[in-house]
């Protein structure tokens, strides 16, 4: 139940998220960050049941909404490493995320789920592919899945973190930072758990991605307020 509580709590604020951002976008403002957050919402939705059934019902009953889910958390974080390098004028993590290496583990990545998903038996739709667990190829797929994102979040750690510990910044601003790197961490230390073979996090295999995710939708929400509230003399890009 409380897994299911977080998942929903973690939708209603990507999607708030993304409605607080609206009017900017339409004004030509914070249109990566707004498209970030709404693949963020579609993909914590197809993790609950009562959404993913239906949907993938409709594109045939064979698990294409789980590849739906892995491709937009992969396009999420391309989206948001772009703009915290942005951010924190961080060309160094910039060019991890967009130069050969980032380009590279991304590639690698999206050719293996696809590989990976195509080799698997999904013949019937189920939620998080639960069904299917003990599938040696379902098994690598949810591997490889946490790749791409672990990297991408392990790079943006240190200048979030950075950004928290900034002498000057507003109280709202470091807050928010410091939420963004939190939710970097876990993303990164959870995939690094997840190469443990055997090791049993319970509910915390559901804790700890959408806690994450709601760290790091909280800390973009709040710089939003921030913004709002004030009027900076420098455009924030992840405003």
């Amino acid at each position: 139940m409380s897994g299911h509580l977080i998942q929903w709590a973690t939708l209603l604020l990507c999607v708030l998220g993304a409605l607080l951002r609206l009017p900017g976008v339409r004004r030509g403002r914070g249109r990566m960050i707004f498209a970030a957050l709404v693949l963020m919402a579609i993909a914590v939705a197809l993790s609950l049941p009562p959404i993913y059934l239906p949907v993938d019902g409709a594109l045939g009953g064979w698990n294409a909404a789980n590849l739906v889910i892995r491709l937009s958390l992969y396009a999420v974080v391309v989206l948001l490493g772009l703009r915290m390098a942005a951010a924190f004028d961080a060309e160094r993590v910039r060019s991890l995320i967009v130069g050969p290496v980032g380009i590279s583990v991304l590639l690698f990545t999206v050719a293996a789920t696809l590989v990976l998903f195509a080799l698997s038996d999904l013949s019937e739709s189920s939620t998080g592919l639960a069904r299917y667990h003990g599938q040696q190829t379902v098994e690598r797929y949810a591997d490889i899945g946490r790749l791409y994102p672990g990297y991408v979040s392990a790079c943006l750690v240190v200048p979030a973190a950075a950004g928290a510990l900034r002498r000057g910044s507003r109280p709202a601003h470091r807050l928010a930072c410091s939420l963004l790197a939190a939710g970097f961490f876990l993303v990164a230390g959870f995939a690094v758990l997840e190469l443990f073979q055997g090791l049993d996090l319970g509910v915390f295999e559901v804790v700890l991605p959408f806690g994450a995710i709601l760290l790091v939708v909280s800390g973009l929400t709040l710089i939003w307020f921030s913004r709002s509230r004030g009027r900076p003399r420098q455009r924030n890009p992840l405003a």
